[in-house]
């Protein structure tokens, strides 16, 4: 014994260490055999197993971020504009200066509110027109569908090895999953 530690404890780190580095070293690794790989028949990973539309053809990994920044322009915005004009009204209701602030609050949430509108139809067309790119999807789905298993393997597997990220890992398998075309 070293040092007054167990034996089996440093022994226990190693393999620890080990089954993290091979875990986060097979992922490119898994990557890399489903793009040189077969990607047909019995091998070829299931496409679609995260993302299912409305129906339309969604381009894979496009689409998807785009519907995220139509969230966030008609969601978000809204709300980070509301919060920005609460500040400016208690820092007027602070100084006794609400008389001067509320015209700037009231302007505050016109101005989001035509550009969350502006936003939110320019997103609209870019997503419409993005669906013409759903030609890379069987090129692609096959990759996004092998990074979220070996994300959701990994972190099932390996989940004590990789503590406290065991299950951190294995969520982003749905969130890889969600990027897939449809």
């Amino acid at each position: 014994m070293r040092s007054g530690k167990p034996a089996g404890r440093s022994s226990a780190r190693r393999r620890a260490r080990w089954v993290s580095v091979s875990a986060w070293a097979s992922v490119p690794a898994l990557v890399t055999l489903v793009a040189f790989g077969p990607a047909s028949g019995a091998d070829a990973p299931s496409a679609n197993s995260g993302n299912t539309g409305s129906g339309s053809s969604n381009a894979a990994v496009v689409t998807p971020l785009l519907d995220m920044f139509d969230f966030g322009d008609t969601i978000g915005l809204p709300l980070a504009c509301s919060d920005a004009g609460s500040v400016v009204s208690i820092i007027g209701g602070n100084t006794q200066t609400t008389a001067a602030t509320s015209p700037l609050v009231t302007q505050l949430d016109v101005e989001c509110a035509q550009l969350a509108a502006q936003g939110d139809t320019y997103l609209r067309q870019a997503i419409t027109e993005s669906r013409s790119l759903a030609l890379i999807n069987p090129y692609v789905d096959p990759l996004i569908a092998a990074l979220s298993t070996g994300f959701s393997t990994v972190g099932t597997q390996y989940g004590p090895s990789l503590a406290p990220f065991g299950p951190t890992v294995a969520g982003l398998g749905g969130t890889v999953a969600f990027f897939e075309g449809t």
